[in-house]
């Protein structure tokens, strides 16, 4: 049965305003939340740990000049409607927190035996090369590399935060994505979009240095023979009930529907 185009028009502002109701609700209230002690002692040492893993590869390969950082720290958070239909069995909040840093580097001499140093100087801090696949030696490996990391000697948890809290497991696990480029090559350090966006009731910047990144390898070949651009991602807070009276988070007065 085909609906009169006049009643369409008649309808829609009224399904609107349903829709409105259905799905709105007193969101988490990201703002008040991160500047309580309780985040701010995680974030504090979250930050420390991250750069000490940079600071360790920066030991390990002296030769490595930093010409550049680049921080993009966040929150994400929503109460989500019972008219919100996912097949997923899930809590009907949920939060969570990450951050990305990227340094870039310039650095000179002969661009195998350097990669051989960097991958030594890595693995002491416990990172580990996992891609791209098939494995081949870091020259050959199209000018990028993917790692994971594992705790070791040199490099362990971060002290009393051994688990993504509140719930304690999976444990705290970065990954890092390098990329290096050669006198005369096309950079490949791109601008994220993402990281520039506005904060909404449902997402919260925590840190972001508003830089223009993306030109640093460009600038680092001004001055090197080379350049290495190391992206270090951390899911730092992950809680899936996020109204759970042992790890609320506080909620603003007035609903309204959850904004992407």
């Amino acid at each position: 049965m085909r609906i009169p185009p006049p009643l369409v028009r008649l309808l829609r502002p009224a399904l609107r305003v349903l829709r409105v109701v259905l799905t709105s609700r007193r969101q988490l209230n990201l703002p008040r939340w991160i500047r309580g002690r309780t985040f701010g002692e995680l974030h504090g040492s979250v930050v420390a740990w991250l750069d000490s893993h940079l600071a360790t590869v920066e030991h390990g390969a002296p030769w490595l000049h930093r010409v550049g950082t680049d921080v993009w720290d966040y929150c994400r958070g929503e109460v989500r409607s019972p008219f919100d239909f996912s097949l997923a069995p899930r809590f009907r909040a949920s939060a969570g927190c990450g951050r990305q840093v990227i340094a870039v580097y310039g650095f000179d001499g002969d661009l195998t035996e350097r990669l051989g140093q960097l991958a030594e100087a890595l693995s002491a801090a416990g990172w580990e090369r996992i891609g791209p696949l098939p494995m081949r030696a870091w020259a050959d490996a199209d000018r990028y590399a993917l790692l994971s990391w594992q705790p070791n000697a040199v490099l362990d948890y971060p002290l009393g935060v051994d688990g993504t809290p509140p719930w304690g497991r999976p444990t705290l696990s970065p990954h890092m994505r390098l990329s290096w480029t050669s006198s005369g090559q096309a950079t490949r350090l791109r601008q994220d979009p993402n990281r520039n966006r506005s904060d909404t009731r449902n997402y919260q910047s925590v840190e972001s240095s508003d830089s223009e990144y993306w030109k640093l390898p460009d600038s680092a070949l001004e001055r090197y023979d080379h350049t290495l651009a190391v992206h270090l991602d951390l899911s730092y807070y992950s809680n899936p009930d996020a109204l759970a009276r042992r790890h609320r988070i506080p909620r603003h007065l007035l609903p309204t529907p959850p904004t992407r």
